[in-house]
């Protein structure tokens, strides 16, 4: 352990501070958290959680490989075989995974790729995969990382860093407040790749099928892709020169909690205001149980009572700010597919002639040579806009309806056929909610399955 001696500001080396990885942001989201683990080697013995991951990871790092070899996309007895000896809880997930991941064999790299940059983002410390790629520096190591699954696409010069979760809730590396390893990740591959020009850093969420959610860095971003970690890094310095110094370090509350043994030894400083340190877990799900029925009960005598009185709730707080409640209008805009003329749609010939109404054989009356074919607002713009702008069309794409107006539509009994013929082309999403199960049975069958992250209530992601 690191010696103390004096509340004298110091300044130590950056070679004497280890390297930072994409842990070490949520360890410093509370000081004393980064001290107890990183500095004073306190760590929490690993449990089920961390064993689960570990054999998750185990098991990909060898499929992988195994089908690029075998150029195949899935070989579920090799799957089977890799995995067998997973624990409980990581053979849950690993069943829904072996069924679903698909492996790009023709360009997967390698996995359980470890890099490594300088102080001055330069690489180090080259594994055998990357030498003859790039310049090892030969300094020490100040960044370090290590990837999942490497594919390399040369022919675009484009990089995918896919990375497995098991997280219960799915959540965007883009987001600011998870966005460092992605950062991170995708500038390692700059640096050891001096030809890639574009790095797409994708989570793969292995508890549910075909969930997963990326970002995209170009070689543009490697400027404030080096300011990033350059300033973590600088952070992470700082908390060295103030523990060397004798200074008294700060407690701040966060998700970095429910890993710190400070917590689980009740050591914590501000352990009484610590909202991770009161109560259960099962205490905190009776509590959303309450609140919700309460919640429930309040809003049906609220809207009761404005639809009765015919005016909104007002509360004037101490400092006289007014909150109400009642009807609030709000506009939002639809896209048409079809130019409606009331009982049908608008058609057009490509003779010019323009109809509000469907002909029952389908011919223009006008002509009566052509097909007639619907009008289309926005998609007729698209379509034009698409003519004049062909190298602006890869988002063209990801444009979608929404299931909730086209199923109403569909339902009818008459409609069953092109309900059947839409439904075979309709692309399937997951979607993630964070929810109380009922019945009992519907509950997992181990009370490890609630250590996981954060609990949202009935929170849709």
């Amino acid at each position: 352990m690191p010696k103390r001696p004096s509340k004298d500001l110091v300044q130590i080396e950056a070679t004497e501070v280890p390297p930072t990885h994409q842990s070490t942001e949520l360890l410093m989201g509370c000081k004393k958290n980064y001290v107890t683990q990183t500095i004073e080697k306190r760590r929490n013995p690993g449990g089920v959680e961390s064993m689960r991951g570990r054999e998750i990871h185990h098991t990909m790092s060898l499929y992988l490989p195994y089908c690029a070899l075998k150029g195949v996309e899935m070989d579920l007895d090799a799957f089977d075989r890799f995995s067998d000896g997973a624990g409980a809880l990581a053979s849950k997930i690993l069943v829904g995974m072996r069924d679903n991941y698909r492996t790009d064999h023709a360009h997967l790299f390698a996995t359980e790729v470890n890099m490594c940059l300088d102080e001055n983002f330069q690489p180090t410390n080259l594994i055998p995969e990357l030498d003859g790629i790039c310049k090892n520096s030969g300094l020490p190591a100040a960044y370090e990382g290590i990837l999942d699954a490497l594919f390399i696409y040369k022919e675009e010069n484009k990089i995918l860093v896919d990375d497995f979760k098991s997280h219960p809730r799915p959540y965007n590396p883009s987001d600011p407040d998870k966005s460092m390893q992605g950062k991170e990740y995708s500038l390692f591959c700059f640096q050891h790749f001096p030809w890639a020009q574009e790095v797409k850093f994708r989570l793969v969420f292995v508890r549910f099928n075909n969930v997963t959610r990326d970002v995209v860095y170009t070689r543009s971003d490697v400027p404030k892709l080096i300011e990033a970690v350059k300033s973590l890094r600088a952070r992470q310095i700082a908390i060295h020169e103030e523990y060397i110094s004798g200074k008294e370090i700060e407690a701040t509350g966060n998700d970095g909690c429910f890993y710190c043994p400070l917590l689980s030894s009740r050591e914590c400083p501000i352990l009484r205001d610590n909202p991770a340190a009161q109560g259960e877990p099962s205490e905190w799900l009776s509590s959303s149980l309450v609140y919700s029925a309460y919640a429930k009960v309040n809003n049906a005598r609220m809207k009761a009572w404005v639809q009765t009185n015919g005016r909104p709730i007002v509360l004037k707080d101490y400092n006289q700010k007014c909150f109400t409640y009642g009807p609030v209008e709000t506009e939002s805009s639809v896209y048409p597919l079809f130019q409606g003329t009331g009982k049908s749609i608008a058609t057009r010939c490509g003779c010019g002639a323009v109809f509000d109404y469907v002909p029952e054989d389908g011919l223009c009356p006008t002509c009566q040579d052509r097909k007639v074919v619907p009008i289309m607002p926005v998609v007729d713009e698209l379509i034009s806009y698409g003519e004049g702008n062909v190298k602006d069309t890869d988002w063209f794409g990801k444009l979608v309806i929404s299931s909730t107006e086209l199923n109403s539509k569909l339902g009818a009994k008459k409609r069953s056929f092109v309900d059947q013929l839409i439904q075979d082309k309709a692309d399937k999403v997951t979607k993630i909610k964070m929810k109380v199960s009922k019945p009992l049975d519907s509950l997992p069958e181990s009370d490890d399955e609630f250590n996981e992250d954060d609990n949202d209530f009935d929170n849709e992601f």
